[in-house]
């Protein structure tokens, strides 16, 4: 009897080993190939965005850094770096599936996502802003009843604005939208009343547009945001090495220069943003 149970157990055993995935090894893929790829925004200035024909921001920067570590850590020379532009849900999903090794963007940390990806530590704090344009009657959050309010779908601002409206019990239309380029344009073009976002991405957009003095920002915010970047769920020894090279930015201070690029020579971060900075910059 006691064979059998003995028995029984270890069929069990065999059982689970067999029907559990198994666990990727992002790092032995990029020592093998040489080669890593980056799903990026390339509408989310200052964070990340396309210049010059080459991804370029504060996340993009930082993503960098992790490719110049992880050609350390793993003893290579030269790692080639595939970039692929996608909207948030995009990248995600490139991670979840294996299409992309590392996501770089504006992306939120969340319990749900974390059901489907691994994040790293995390490299800012934002918060949700909506834009309108100056001419508008808009003057805050309670006047977006009966508005149109644009904000891309499958994001976490779109989930956090929603709540934030349903709590104050505004009835707003909510507009869903691909990317950040078609809520700027519905904007302009008065399909929609607001378009709500990540406030530093919508402000990017601002600065880049011809005519900055056209739009206006909602003075109250209605969601704080940490980001991360996505890695492939269960790869423990990935997201140390990204880890890694994210503390040493960190501790010896690169990222000021590298937030001072992106934000401009007068910006200095938050005082909870130094904070996130000073809790990551763990030592070796």
């Amino acid at each position: 009897m006691t064979r059998l149970i003995g028995l029984l157990a270890l069929t069990a055993l065999v059982w689970q080993a067999a029907g559990a995935a198994p666990a990727p090894d992002t790092l032995g893929k990029i020592k093998r190939t040489g080669t890593i790829t980056i799903a990026y925004s390339d509408d989310a200035l200052p964070f990340s965005f396309t210049e010059d024909n080459k991804p370029s921001g504060y996340s993009v920067d930082l993503c960098g850094e992790i490719v110049d570590s992880l050609k350390e850590q793993l003893g290579l020379e030269d790692i080639k770096v595939q970039w692929k532009a996608a909207n948030t849900p995009e990248r995600l999903r490139m991670i979840a599936t294996g299409a992309a090794d590392l996501e770089c963007g504006t992306t939120s940390i969340t319990l749900d996502r974390q059901e489907k990806v691994d994040f790293s530590n995390e490299i800012f704090i934002e918060s949700g802003g909506v834009l309108v344009l100056a001419d508008s009657d808009i003057q805050g959050l309670v006047s977006l009843g009966d508005k149109k309010v644009a904000v891309i779908a499958g994001t976490t601002t779109e989930k956090r604005l929603v709540k934030a409206l349903e709590r104050k019990r505004i009835s707003a239309n909510i507009v869903a939208i691909k990317d950040a380029k078609e809520g700027i344009k519905a904007l302009d073009a008065k399909q929609v009343d607001a378009y709500a976002g990540d406030q530093l991405t919508l402000a990017g957009q601002v600065a880049q547009s011809t005519d900055p003095a056209r739009y206006a920002m909602l003075t109250q915010r209605f969601s704080i945001d940490p980001y991360g970047f996505a890695l492939p769920r269960g790869d423990a020894d990935f997201r140390l090495a990204v880890n890694r090279a994210l503390a040493k930015v960190y501790r010896e201070g690169a990222i000021e220069q590298i937030f001072v690029q992106a934000f401009g020579p007068d910006a200095e971060p938050s005082d909870i943003l130094k904070v996130v900075f000073l809790i990551n910059a763990y030592p070796d």
